[in-house]
C-alpha cells in the first residue's frame, strides 16, 4: 500500500511541474515577443531624450592586488566593477502570474552598454567584459553589469624614502568613442568596497576614492589607491646588513700594519657596497625623477669605501718607509699631536736614540761600566729600553725603562743627559703610521655616522 501511495505522489508532481514549466516557457516566449523586447535595439543609447547624457554611474570592489612593480610602473590589481544605468526604451510590467519576478539575466551582448575603457592601462587599450558577463534588468529599467576585471594600470611611483615609501596609484575609467554630452562616468559610492579584499604580503591598502571628471568632451572615473610598503623584509635583509659593513668598514684602521690583509678587507668592504648597490639597482625604475636615499647612501658609501682603501695604501706606505729616511717637521708635529702629546716636551727622532748612550753626563760616565749597561732598542713598538742594573760598585741600583719617552735618569739630583727634566718623544715611521691610523679611523667613523643619520635615520621616521 505504501509503495502504490509513493508512485502515487511521483507521478503527480512529474505531471504537475511538467505543466508548469511548459506553461512558464510559453508565457515568457510570449513576453518576449509581444513587451518591449520585442522591438528593442541595442545600437541606440537608451534614454528617451536623445539629446540628453547617459549618465552611468560606477562601483569598484578590490579583490586583490597581485604587486606593484616599482621598476616598471606597473599596478597588477583584481577587482569587480558594476556599472548601472536606466534604460528607458527597456520598460516592462510584470503581472502576478509571474509569482513577483523583478529581474531578468541576459547575455550582455544582447543589450546595450557603455563601451568602458582602462584608460591608463600598461598593457592594451581594450574593452573591459567578456561575453559570458550577463547584465541583470529589472522592469522599471535599471540594468546592472557586473564585471570581473584584472586590470594592469600604469603607476608613477616616488621611490625617495625606499623601502618606507607610500604611493597613489590609479584606475581611468572612460567611455570610449563617446562625448560627454552622450555618456557621462559618475561615482555610485566615493571609496572602493573592501568586503572581498585579500591583504597582500609586501603592500598595505591605506585608502582610496571614486571621483569623475570631465576633460576634452569626454567623461571619466578615476579610482584612487593608496598603497603603503611593507619594509619588514626590506629591512631585515638591505638596511640592517648595510649598516653593519659601514661599521665594519671603520675596524679596517684598527688592524695592526704588520697584518697583510688589510688592503684585502678594505677591497672586500668596498665590493660588498657595489653589491648591495646593484641588488637595490635592480629593484628600482630607471628614472631621475626620484633617487631613493638608501640608494645615495650605498653611493656615499662606496665612495668612502674607495676614499678608506687610499688610506690604507697611504698608512702601509709610511710603514715600510726605510727608517734612515728623514720625517718633516710637519708630520711629526702632527703625529706627536694626534698622540695627545702636543707641546709636552722635546722631540726627538728614533734615529738619534742610540747615540745617547755613548755621550752621557760626565758625572755619570766615571761610575758606569760597559758590563753595566743593557740598551735594547725596538723601533717596530716606538720604544727605546735603558736598564741601568749597577750603579756605584753595586751599592745603588737604578732601573730606568723607556717607554714613548727619552731616557731620564737623575742621579745627585742632576740629569744624565742635561739639567732639562722636559719629556722626550721618540718618533719614527712606524709612529707616524699609527698616528694616520687614528687620523683616518676618526675621520671614518664621523663620516659614516654623519652619511647614516643624514640617510637612513630619517627614512625610519617617515
Amino acid at each position: 500500500m505504501k509503495i502504490i501511495t509513493f508512485s502515487f505522489l511521483v507521478i503527480s508532481a512529474y505531471q504537475f511541474l511538467s505543466v508548469d514549466g511548459t506553461y512558464y516557457k510559453e508565457k515568457f516566449d510570449s513576453f518576449i515577443k509581444t513587451s518591449a523586447f520585442s522591438y528593442y535595439e541595442k545600437k541606440i543609447r537608451p534614454i528617451a531624450d536623445q539629446s540628453q547624457a547617459l549618465d552611468v554611474q560606477i562601483a569598484y570592489s578590490a579583490v586583490s592586488i597581485n604587486g606593484l612593480d616599482a621598476a616598471g610602473g606597473v599596478l597588477d590589481i583584481v577587482g569587480i566593477l558594476t556599472a548601472t544605468w536606466q534604460n528607458d526604451l527597456l520598460i516592462f510590467n510584470t503581472s502576478t502570474d509571474w509569482n513577483g519576478l523583478e529581474g531578468l539575466l541576459f547575455p550582455q551582448d544582447k543589450f546595450w552598454r557603455p563601451t568602458l575603457v582602462l584608460d591608463n592601462s600598461a598593457t592594451s587599450l581594450t574593452e573591459v567584459g567578456d561575453s559570458s558577463y550577463r547584465i541583470r534588468i529589472d522592469a522599471n529599467g535599471k540594468h546592472e553589469w557586473v564585471i570581473g576585471l584584472v586590470a594592469s594600470s600604469a603607476c608613477s611611483v616616488d621611490v625617495t624614502n625606499f623601502p618606507f615609501d607610500s604611493h597613489s596609484c590609479e584606475l581611468i575609467f572612460t567611455p570610449w568613442g563617446t562625448t560627454s554630452s552622450e555618456v557621462t562616468l559618475s561615482p555610485n559610492v566615493t571609496t572602493v568596497d573592501r568586503t572581498h579584499y585579500s591583504e597582500n604580503v609586501e603592500w598595505t591598502f591605506v585608502s582610496s576614492s571614486i571621483t569623475s571628471s570631465i576633460e576634452n568632451n569626454a567623461s571619466y572615473l578615476t579610482i584612487t589607491i593608496d598603497l603603503k610598503r611593507n619594509p619588514g623584509y626590506f629591512f631585515v635583509n638591505l638596511i640592517m646588513p648595510i649598516t653593519v659593513v659601514a661599521l665594519l668598514n671603520i675596524l679596517v684602521f684598527l688592524l695592526p700594519s704588520e697584518c697583510g690583509e688589510r688592503v684585502g678587507y678594505a677591497v672586500t668592504i668596498f665590493l660588498t657596497f657595489a653589491v648591495y648597490l646593484d641588488i637595490i639597482t635592480a629593484t628600482l625604475p630607471k628614472s631621475t625623477d626620484s633617487t631613493a636615499k638608501l640608494s645615495n647612501y650605498l653611493i656615499s658609501m662606496v665612495i668612502l669605501g674607495a676614499l678608506t682603501s687610499l688610506m690604507i695604501i697611504v698608512s702601509l706606505n709610511v710603514y715600510h718607509r726605510d727608517e734612515e729616511a728623514p720625517i718633516p717637521p710637519w708630520l711629526v708635529k702632527l703625529s706627536t699631536c694626534l698622540h695627545c702629546k702636543c707641546g709636552k716636551g722635546e722631540t726627538k727622532l728614533a734615529s738619534v736614540a742610540p747615540s745617547r748612550a755613548s755621550s752621557p753626563n760626565p758625572k755619570l760616565k766615571n761610575m758606569i761600566s760597559p758590563r753595566a749597561i743593557n740598551i735594547g732598542i725596538g723601533s717596530r713598538r716606538n720604544s727605546f729600553e735603558l736598564e741601568l742594573q749597577k750603579l756605584d760598585g753595586g751599592k745603588r741600583q737604578i732601573p730606568l725603562a723607556y717607554h714613548d719617552k727619552t731616557p731620564m735618569v737623575n742621579y745627585a739630583n742632576e740629569s744624565v743627559y742635561g739639567d732639562d727634566d722636559e719629556e722626550e718623544i721618540d718618533v719614527d715611521w712606524h709612529y707616524v703610521s699609527t698616528s694616520l691610523d687614528y687620523l683616518f679611523c676618526f675621520i671614518t667613523f664621523w663620516v659614516t655616522l654623519g652619511l647614516t643619520c643624514f640617510f637612513i635615520v630619517p627614512l625610519a621616521l617617515v
